[in-house]
């Protein structure tokens, strides 16, 4: 006849692991409960949801100053308010300043938000990445070619209709710091060497994906040294 074995006490360990189990159990049902309550998504439903910042919705960012800063805040980029313009023909309303993005920049950039936004966008996802893969060293700060505002004409038309920078909706770009001190100039590096061509081909045509115009020294001989980026109506990536 066989005998029912008497199973020994926990140990101190088993009975700490399960205290420990409990614990853990109680904390993530009320976190979830919490999260019910607020209308938040679970975990694995907000990893599954598209971030706020994204250029899909630069378009939208144009008529929408509140949610495109939002979107920039979310993103961990920072921007500031920046007072109206009225001037002729010319002017803004509801521009930021980028104060906060992946790189500093030689003078401050004020913009409308939609177009700071696509240049945080094209900083983070294009620069960064194309920096470190042909040049092998990081941007240190982007060098800037004029003021992102300027009542002016188009440049290089003969033509009096004003530019996206009468309305703050462009910015210009003329060249690089690298991390190393040493400055890649547009002009110089069109034409310089293999890793600074390669360099400065990737961001112009990165650029096509998040402004709608993008003029390089390939457009017209008064963008020979430096970059042009815009969200006006004319799509054009050259």
């Amino acid at each position: 006849m066989r005998t029912l074995g008497i199973l020994p006490p926990p140990s101190k360990d088993e009975h700490e692991r399960a205290r420990i189990w409990a614990a853990s159990a109680l904390a993530a049902l009320a976190l979830l409960m919490l999260m019910l309550l607020i209308g938040a998504p679970p975990p694995e439903e907000a990893d599954l949801m598209p971030p706020p910042l994204r250029v899909e919705r630069l378009v939208s960012f144009r008529t929408d100053t509140s949610a495109c800063r939002a979107a920039l805040a979310g993103a961990g980029f920072v921007t500031e308010r920046v007072a109206d313009v009225t001037e002729g023909r010319c002017g803004y309303r509801d521009a930021v300043e980028l104060t906060q993005s992946t790189h500093p920049y030689s003078a401050p950039v004020a913009t409308t938000c939609a177009v700071a936004a696509a240049l945080a966008l094209w900083e983070r996802d294009v620069v960064a990445p194309a920096a470190a893969r042909h040049l092998g060293q990081e941007v240190a700060r982007i060098e800037l070619a004029g003021a992102s505002y300027q009542c002016r004409p188009i440049a290089g038309r003969g033509d009096r209709r004003l530019s996206e920078h009468a309305s703050a909706n462009a910015v210009d770009i003329g060249g690089f710091t690298l991390a190393d001190g040493s400055v890649l100039r547009v002009e110089r590096g069109w034409r310089g060497t293999a890793r600074e061509r390669a360099f400065l081909r990737a961001i112009r045509n990165g650029a096509c994906d998040h402004f709608t115009t993008v003029l390089s020294p390939d457009y017209n001989r008064a963008h020979r040294d430096h970059f042009h980026f815009d969200l006006g109506r004319e799509d054009i990536c050259r």
